[in-house]
């Protein structure tokens, strides 16, 4: 069976007011989700989108009309909600109301076991099925519900008390600077918070939530602008998204860390400890090249798996190692993290730089990446490759012309109708060439 509600990687994400995210079909997904954890309350937080708030009264009166109780952890990060679902015993269960990096116009549910996990997709289906079950009540529209931006301050204590005990730290990175750009999303309050527990001196440059700014110009998709920032004072840079669960970083020097660069720092910092079980780390497809090439010549082994934290989370499982990332910025770090988290790996890098008594820009991996660029085509469906007329055929030629010296990755995206074209070579024209050719060959096709 195939999934009709869950999305291929990060759970439910649509357009705000399209199915399903409709009062009752949010309503129902809450009946669903708490048959699906019977026992003990779940727990539910948003980001600082105006449709959370509607959301949330939908989800908890549907979670609470089938006999569970539920308990709101208010504006917090994804993967602070994830450990707080695994460290509270009252806890069976948890629901992020979020889209991350997505605008304000979209949401979407994540749901959590007890262990802070993402459900297999066997599960997804088993919520699916209960949904389809259940009949669904009358729509009766969206109601404007008045914002609420609410950090909850006990949910800060949980978090950092977890934090302080993976890092060892003893909530003291005292004299440590950051610029935080949260992208007025979930981390704007929170992880600030966060930082000060451990005495970090934070200066913020995301303007306050007002509910439709998340990610609007500022966070991980803008690490510019904490770049530039983070070079005027000689601090570091911290740009997360919008549920705080991807970070980029940027160093004194105003140079942006990406995924593989932030993986790489941890990865060696953690083989010079003898602590990177079996001296492996796992990255995505989309992971450059010339970071593979880095690493391997570190003596670690590399993995690759699609793209997709929840993945790399497996694979990690799997191989039994310790560290895996994202060029996007999702990092996970084990067995502390079991998800990507950026508030905690912006402390562990902190904690890196107060061992080693440097400045972040000392850490820097001295390699340059391979020529490398991604399309994403807007589409209709999401057609098989095979069937789009001359598609095949132009990517082979394009592999013979690259010879050793490049590759190509597509595949579509598991939250929105866009199949993601990634090349990547030695020639960087070579490279704009073939993109552009494979994406016309694709608009033609089935473009939107």
């Amino acid at each position: 069976m195939e999934k009709q509600i869950f999305g291929a990687t990060d759970g439910i994400r649509a357009k705000v007011g399209q199915p399903p995210l409709r009062p009752n079909m949010v309503r129902n997904l809450g009946k669903a989700i708490a048959k699906h954890f019977p026992g003990g309350k779940i727990l539910i937080g948003r980001d600082t989108r105006a449709s959370g708030t509607w959301m949330q009264a939908e989800i908890i009166e549907g979670i609470r009309a089938v006999g569970v109780d539920v308990s709101e952890a208010d504006i917090i990060p994804t993967p602070a909600l994830q450990v707080l679902t695994d460290v509270r015993e009252d806890v069976k269960a948890g629901i992020m109301l979020t889209a991350s990096h997505n605008p304000a116009t979209d949401n979407g549910i994540k749901v959590f076991n007890k262990d802070g996990e993402k459900p297999s997709d066997a599960e997804e289906l088993e919520i699916e099925k209960i949904y389809f079950e259940n009949k669904l009540d009358e729509d009766k529209g969206m109601l404007d519900s008045p914002l609420r931006f609410v950090t909850n301050s006990e949910a800060v204590e949980q978090y950092a008390e977890f934090a302080e005990r993976a890092l060892n730290v003893e909530y003291d990175l005292d004299g440590a600077h950051v610029v935080l750009d949260a992208a007025s999303g979930a981390g704007h309050d929170f992880s600030r918070k966060v930082f000060e527990k451990f005495k970090v001196e934070v200066e913020q440059i995301d303007p306050e939530p007002d509910g439709y700014n998340i990610n609007k110009d500022f966070g991980a998709l803008y690490p510019e602008k904490a770049a530039a920032r983070a070079n005027q004072l000689d601090y570091i840079g911290v740009s997360l998204d919008g549920d705080a669960d991807r970070i980029v970083l940027s160093d004194e020097n105003g140079r942006i860390w990406d995924g593989d660069r932030i993986t790489i720092l941890i990865a060696e910092y953690l083989a010079e400890k003898n602590m990177l079980p079996n001296m492996t780390v796992v990255l995505t497809e989309y992971s450059n090249l010339a970071t593979l090439q880095y690493l391997t010549d570190a003596g670690i082994t590399v993995e690759k798996v699609v793209n997709g934290d929840r993945y790399v989370a497996e694979k990690c499982l799997a191989l039994g190692a310790g560290l895996g990332g994202e060029l996007a910025g999702h990092i996970l770090l084990m067995p502390w993290l079991n998800s990507s988290d950026g508030t905690f790996i912006a402390l562990f890098v902190l904690k890196i730089m107060r061992e080693k008594g440097c400045r972040l820009a000392d850490l820097w991996a001295h390699y340059d990446n391979l020529p490398s660029k991604q399309w994403g085509v807007n589409v209709i469906e999401k057609k098989p490759l095979a069937e789009i007329a001359g598609f095949d055929e132009a990517v082979k030629v394009a592999e013979t012309r690259f010879g050793s010296a490049g590759r190509i990755f597509c595949r579509y995206s598991g939250t929105e109708n866009k199949l993601r074209i990634l090349v990547e070579g030695e020639d960087e024209a070579l490279v704009n060439e073939i993109g552009d050719s494979l994406a016309a060959i694709v608009e033609k096709e089935i473009g939107a």
